[in-house]
């Protein structure tokens, strides 16, 4: 049977799982992942490589790579937010949860003009959560994977019901340790914040096979910046930067039921304080690297 249409925007449905086993592709419980999904990226990797031969300027041969699909989300949270705990959190043993997706294009078409994608064996290799003013929360995931294929796995879940996540709206950036102003604020005014948690994955694929049998943690790396007024004139600031100070940011993402993000052993790595002409508070990009105690208890509920 021919395709008899295009792909069309605004036809799309996305649901998500937690695999009993790297890349099982089990869906006994699929979960839903946002009702404000902005983009969803599928990739096959590179498929082929050239091998050449003396006797000719032409390819010789083309021999099929290993199967290296990557996946990317961009999404807007809401209270009842799962996926952020699923690829921030690592487990006792420092092990991330294997996720599986099934994605959906088209879906008003039916019949032989929609595509459902399914991803399995998926960790993410990074997550980037950041906010602005007068802007929603916006959750950045990029994953690697073990295997992607053109078919629909499990049922659509019930959607999110939450409020989505905004960031002057039911939620709070505090920081303790160091100098605060009121109320434990990082800040008079804090107009952005941008956090960015590394899995430093590696695949390995055994000789027998083009798809991957593990995708193995390497170390955990939590950096972030926050765009805050230098008040005082930024002398308390700069004198923490320069004493090394401990702190913990809070990043409570909404009200009750949203995502609460507590990042420990918080310093500043720079400061760069700008005395000028624009008519403007003194402000920075400060930027900061934490170190949790563990793996886990990043992410909670308020």
């Amino acid at each position: 049977m021919a395709v008899s249409d295009i792909g069309h925007p605004f036809q799309g449905v996305a649901w998500y799982w937690v695999e009993d086993s790297y890349g099982g592709g089990e869906s006994a419980t699929t979960l839903p992942i946002s009702s404000y999904i902005q983009n969803i990226r599928i990739g096959t990797g590179d498929k082929g490589k050239d091998i050449r031969h003396i006797a000719s300027a032409v390819v010789a041969e083309r021999i099929v790579q290993t199967n290296e699909p990557t996946l990317s989300i961009e999404y807007n949270p809401q209270v009842g937010d799962t996926l952020i705990s699923d690829t921030v959190e690592r487990s006792s043993c420092c092990t991330l949860k294997s996720l599986a997706f099934c994605f959906g294009a088209n879906t008003c078409l039916g019949g032989d003009n929609d595509t459902y994608y399914t991803v399995v064996g998926a960790k993410p290799s990074s997550v980037k959560i950041s906010s602005a003013k007068n802007e929603p929360y916006t959750v950045s995931i990029d994953f690697l994977a073990q295997s992607v294929t053109t078919v629909m796995t499990g049922e659509e879940p019930t959607a999110l019901a939450g409020v989505i996540n905004q960031f002057h709206v039911g939620g709070e950036i505090t920081k303790t340790g160091g100098w605060v102003v009121d109320t434990d604020h990082i800040a008079y005014i804090t107009n952005s914040i941008n956090i960015t948690i590394d899995h430093q994955l590696t695949g390995y694929t055994d000789h027998d096979s083009l798809n991957k049998a593990f995708l193995v943690e390497g170390t955990m790396d939590v950096k972030g910046t926050v765009d805050i007024t230098l008040d005082g004139a930024g002398g308390m600031h700069m004198a923490e930067v320069i004493a090394f100070t401990d702190f913990t940011i809070t990043v409570n993402m909404g009200g009750a039921g949203a995502v609460k993000l507590t990042l420990p052993g918080c310093n500043w790595d720079k400061s760069e304080v700008e005395i000028n002409a624009n008519g403007e508070a003194m402000m920075e990009s400060a930027s900061f690297t934490a170190v949790p105690s563990s793996c886990s208890g990043i992410v909670s509920t308020v």
